[in-house]
């Protein structure tokens, strides 16, 4: 009875077969045969693309140690900056705890120290001047990476006064000028130095015509210097030169060959000389004594 009364009957009193589930409500993602459907399919590739590209995010700890340790190597670089600065200003040599207590980096690791370290030992612009080996230095605790001292490597270095400067430019082996601007980076305070050295006649200066600054610098001999009466000095100004087209005029009018005819002279004569034909030497006569043996006739012993 309940069967019956739970189904339903149309208008002539027959009974109605069940109504079909519905393909959206009861759908099963695989088909019947087992195999996946294509929107599973799809959804399982995209989310695997999606997995594959994505980068694995770093923990938290690992972040920031890498930030850590890029921000040190950067302020290890500025540093060395002014590390370069102080021992420049200091000109003198300075030991590791005080280039330390200068940049507030003595309160570092050791093993970042000794990092430092060996980047001022690899700095092009830092000298470094180990400590002298005594009894002394061989009984104390401190590291042997701790010892010794550092200065500023000028360009040229050694020199810093008159005496240093007229020794450098006796030991130049060519008539090669120095740089002001370069002796500058080592002794920035030259410039009187090198005025009283030019009014004695030592050292030959170049400099500007604007602002009258020593540009270059040569080795003079005070010897090769000799006064002149002004009035000489006054007669010899006073004597006007003919114009550069009178001077030709009037050296060719007193037989004298004029300078700007010499070199065409000798382009003729090199042009001459570059006629002339190479003489040849004969070849020299070449035999094959060492192959007498391959090239002998050997065609009377046919058969």
């Amino acid at each position: 009875m309940a069967s019956f009364s739970s189904t339903k009957l149309n208008n002539n009193g027959k009974r109605l077969a069940p109504p079909s589930p519905s393909p959206g409500a009861n759908a099963s993602p695989a088909k019947s045969d087992g195999t996946p459907s294509s929107a599973s399919k799809r959804q399982k590739r995209d989310n695997v693309s999606i997995r594959d590209r994505a980068s694995p995010t770093p923990t938290p700890a690992a972040a920031a140690a890498a930030a850590k340790a890029t921000d040190f190597g950067t302020h290890m670089m500025t540093q060395l900056t002014y590390v370069v600065d102080f021992l420049k200003a200091k000109r003198a040599p300075k030991t590791l705890q005080e280039v330390l207590d200068h940049l507030t980096l003595h309160n570092l690791p050791e093993h970042q120290q000794r990092l430092f370290v060996n980047l001022m030992h690899k700095h092009s612009r830092i000298d470094y001047v180990p400590a002298p080996k005594t009894a002394k230095s061989a009984a104390s605790d401190q590291p042997a990476w701790r010892t010794g001292k550092y200065q500023f490597k000028a360009k040229i270095p050694g020199v810093h006064d008159k005496m240093t400067l007229l020794a450098h430019l006796q030991q130049k082996t060519d008539a090669s000028s120095l740089s002001v601007k370069d002796l500058k980076d080592g002794w920035p305070d030259c410039d009187h130095a090198i005025t009283e050295l030019e009014n004695e006649h030592k050292i030959l200066v170049v400099r500007t015509k604007k602002d009258n600054h020593a540009k270059f610098v040569w080795l003079d001999d005070p010897r090769l210097s000799h006064a002149v009466d002004p009035e000489f000095l006054n007669m010899w100004h006073r004597i006007e030169l003919p114009a550069p087209d009178d001077m030709v005029r009037k050296l060719l009018a007193l037989g004298q060959k004029p300078a700007s005819e010499a070199p065409q002279n000798n382009a003729k004569t090199t042009n001459k000389a570059a006629k002339k034909r190479k003489t040849t030497r004969p070849p020299k006569h070449q035999s094959n004594a060492h192959m007498a043996h391959l090239l002998k006739d050997y065609s009377h012993m046919k058969r």
